[in-house]
């Protein structure tokens, strides 16, 4: 079996490829191996964003559950605001805060998991550097997606915290005092 390279200018990989297979011969390009390579990606991108959306609608409600049992446990602190005259905006404000506290501490949790996941396949490469000569780094964070990342989670955290901190405003401050 005979192999032959063919070099040709960028751009016209997939039609000199073409006529090479119409003229009976087995022929590949590089874009055709940079089509398949995306594709796969995006299949892997599309699974881990399912995967990441999943995760959030997870935290999302345990978020809202934390802060609803906060809310329990803080019913008669709640009516003891109300009735000495605490605005109801600030008692609203102090859960969504809260709540916000509670996603950036999630932001921060999962951004170190993410450098330790990365460091960690950036570390196996060097391993196969050797085998395969190609050298560099496959996963690198960028700051900008890591100040993203944490301003997202305490967004989702304050969106989550949203409806308990409503329901603790709504309060009826004597049924608050009373509760036991």
């Amino acid at each position: 079996m005979l192999w032959y390279v063919v070099q040709v200018r960028t751009g016209e990989e997939r039609d000199i490829a073409a006529k090479l297979t119409d003229m009976g011969f087995q022929a590949s390009s590089r874009a055709e191996w940079m089509e398949q390579s995306e594709k796969q990606s995006g299949m892997i991108q599309a699974v881990l964003g399912g995967i990441g959306a999943v995760s959030l609608f997870v935290a999302a409600i345990g978020i809202a559950n934390t802060m609803m049992m906060s809310i329990y446990e803080r019913t008669k602190e709640i009516g003891v605001m109300k009735v000495l005259g605490c605005d109801m905006g600030a008692i609203r404000n102090m859960f969504l805060m809260e709540s916000g506290f509670i996603g950036l501490l999630g932001g921060v949790t999962g951004v170190i998991i993410s450098y330790g996941i990365s460091m960690g396949l950036n570390r196996l490469l060097r391993i196969g550097e050797s085998l395969t000569g190609m050298a560099g780094d496959i996963s690198r964070i960028p700051l900008w997606l890591v100040a993203m990342a944490v301003a997202f989670a305490i967004l989702v955290g304050m969106v989550a915290g949203f409806f308990p901190a409503m329901r603790a405003m709504k309060l009826s401050p004597l049924a608050a005092i009373r509760n036991e």
